[in-house]
This record gives structure tokens, sequence and C-alpha cells, in this order.
């Protein structure tokens, strides 16, 4: 590679040099700092069962990122959602019946969502916004309300699930084979991306703008809902707090990973994996070398804005999420 071509190289590569850079960087930092302790058995055991939740969450959210959607409403839906699936599996139905209730209500809500956003031409943050208000004042009521927890009464097969590294490896690798093949190999992923660099001209190029999104949110509901069970198997209960911050966390993780908010051609299924991880191992090493949890959030915020600076710097006339 001659020196004229580095730059160029830097330059076109850019966001996705400073993804990898980023979580080699904290890789080697919070290794280093907690003398080896970051990939110990255990930690590494700590990270997954951490990671399967959040990644499945955002390989989701890239699907409705790409075109320009945002989305603040997964902790709510979580929280909803796995509050169904635990009445399902209490009153005797099979942990299937009650996986598929869990992912039926999230994709449910997602549905509720794209629907007022193409109806009425909101913004699919303000759409969101209502189904996260919705989602987690019922959940809200019904802990507030209920004699008793919202757990779960056998946790036999589920909690399995939760502490089975295979299965967690399996279902980790699944949902990222299927969403990568799916949003850069189908038309669903070409034309959300041609949606998110403008709606307009996709439109005009003969791409169903709406279908496209009412799919792309169906997509992000239904592993929403998978998210949910994965969630459900740590905790077997659901309280005020389940699933809070959550949908913060996926859009800091997404960002991490190299994501444009406002879609386009530059979002990539690698942002998910990326930044998941990223996001995962940063946390997981804050807490272990000791940093108060106060601080950890500062720490998370500082990094959240230089990355912002260093990745959605937009030319003139681009737009944010729609």
């Amino acid at each position: 590679m001659s020196e004229l071509s580095i730059p160029l190289f830097i330059k076109k590569n850019q966001n996705t040099l400073i993804q990898y850079a980023g979580l080699l960087l904290v890789l080697i930092a919070f290794t280093v700092m907690t003398d080896g302790a970051l990939l110990s058995d255990f930690n590494i055991r700590t990270i997954l069962k951490q990671l399967v939740v959040l990644f499945t969450i955002s390989v989701g959210m890239v699907f409705v990122f790409s075109h320009g959607g945002m989305d603040i409403s997964a902790g709510a839906v979580i929280a909803l959602s796995s509050m169904v699936a635990i009445y399902t599996i209490n009153a005797g139905a099979p942990l299937a019946v009650g996986v598929l209730a869990a992912i039926a209500v999230s994709v449910a809500c997602y549905m509720v969502n794209v629907i007022i956003s193409n109806l009425f031409g909101l913004m699919a943050v303000i759409s969101s916004l209502a189904i996260m208000f919705v989602a987690r004042g019922l959940v809200t009521y019904q802990v507030s309300t209920s004699s008793a927890k919202i757990a779960l009464t056998d946790t036999g097969v589920l909690r399995e699930i939760g502490r089975s590294m295979p299965i967690i490896i399996t279902i980790i690798v699944l949902v990222g084979v299927v969403g990568y093949v799916i949003f850069h190999f189908t038309k669903i992923g070409k034309h959300s991306k041609a949606i998110g660099d403008n709606p307009l001209a996709a439109s005009q190029s003969g791409v169903r703008v709406k279908y496209t999104k009412l799919i792309s949110y169906a997509i992000a509901g239904v592993l929403v809902g998978c998210a949910s069970i994965l969630s459900l198997s740590r905790s077997a209960v659901v309280s005020e707090n389940t699933g809070m911050g959550m949908e913060m966390d996926v859009i800091v993780a997404l960002v991490l990973g190299g994501m444009a908010l406002n879609g386009g051609s530059r979002s990539k299924m690698s942002s998910a994996f990326v930044g998941s991880i990223t996001y995962v191992v940063l946390n997981n090493g804050l807490v272990m070398v000791g940093v108060a949890p106060e601080v950890v959030s500062l720490i998370r915020g500082i990094i959240f804005l230089l990355v912002v600076f260093l990745l959605l710097r937009r030319p003139r006339g681009e737009v944010m999420p729609r």
C-alpha cells in the first residue's frame, strides 16, 4: 500500500477502524489493569451472560436504526413481555408457549409503534416514547397492586438455559449469523439502508418504504421478545425496574460499534457485535477495578460523547433519526 493510499484507506474506513480499535483498546486496558482477571474463565462466563441479552436486542435495533428510525421502548417492552411470560408459564403452559407469548407481546408493541409512525407521520422516537410509557405503566401498576412477587414458580428449565454456556454461545452465534444474512443479503436490509440515505429517492426507486419499516420493526420485536426470555432466565422475577435503562445501553453499544444513528449505507451488522462486546467489557472492567457505580456512569457518558464526536460528524444537510 503506497503512502498516498494509506490516508485514503484510513479516511474511507474511519468508522470501522475506530470501532475495532476501541474494542481492542478496552480489552487490552482492562486485561492489564485487572492482571488478567478480566479474561478468567469465571469472568468470561459473566460477560457472555450479560452479552447475550444486549446483543440480541442490538441486532434487532440495527434494522430499525438503519432506515433512520429510533427506538427507546426496548427496556419497557422487555419488562412487559417478561411479565406476560411469567403469568403464562405459571398458569401451567409449557415453556415454549410462554416464549411465544413474550414474543407476541413484544411484536405487538413494535407493530403499534411503526403503524402509528406510518399513519400519522410522527417521528419514530415519539411513537416509541408512547409505547415505553404504556408498557412501563402496565408493569408498574401490576407490580404495585399484586399481593405477591411476580416471579416464576418453577425456574427449572429456564434457569438452566440462563446458566448453560453452550446454549448461550449458540444463541449469540445463531442471532448474529441470521441477523447478518438478513441485513446484508436480503432486500429488507438493503432497502432499510436505502431509506436511511434518502427516503424519497428510495421510494422513487421502487422501495416500499412503509412495508420495509414494518418488517424491520417486526424483526426488532421478535428479538426483543427473545431477549426478555433470556433476561428472565437470569432473574426469574419482574419488578418496576426490570429492563430499566436497557434502551440507552443499546444505543450506546451501537454507537460504540460505529453505527450511524441516522442510518443509511454506512449501517453494518458488525456494529451490534463489536459495540455490545465493547460495552459489556467496559462495564465489567470498570467494576472489577473498583470504580464506584456513579463514576462508572460518568465514564460511560464521557466515552459515549467522545465516540459521537468521532463518528457522527454529519455533513451539512444530513438529517438526524426520523
